[in-house]
């Protein structure tokens, strides 16, 4: 089975029912639960987590969906840091890693 990595947009649509994309955020998921195993990971975690009061209701939630949290290899981490450092060279103005620097895929590690 394939994995496919869940950004926190889609999941936020879903956990505050937003008007515009929570259907079609709702369809995704059980498209791609169909004949995939779906995965976040810490940092989608984070973000997501700021709409639930309580651990246990966010995994629930998480549960109920079928989501898998991953771990983030350190490997990736560090790549992650190398990349930004070259995001730095070439005049780049965030002062941190953007969360989209330590995206992994659980399908091929990249």
């Amino acid at each position: 089975m394939n994995g496919v990595f869940i950004d926190s947009c889609v999941l936020l649509d879903l956990f505050t029912t937003d008007p515009h994309w929570a259907d079609w955020s709702e369809k995704m998921l059980e498209r791609y639960s169909q004949t995939n195993s779906l995965y976040i990971n810490a940092i989608v975690y984070a973000e997501v987590s700021i709409g639930f009061d309580e651990i246990e209701a966010l995994d629930k939630a998480l549960s109920e969906l079928g989501i898998k949290v991953l771990e983030i290899p350190r490997e990736a981490l560090f790549i992650a840091g190398k990349v930004f450092l070259q995001y730095r060279r070439n005049q780049g103005t965030r002062r941190s890693p953007l969360p989209d620097f330590f995206y992994w895929c659980p399908c091929c590690g990249l």
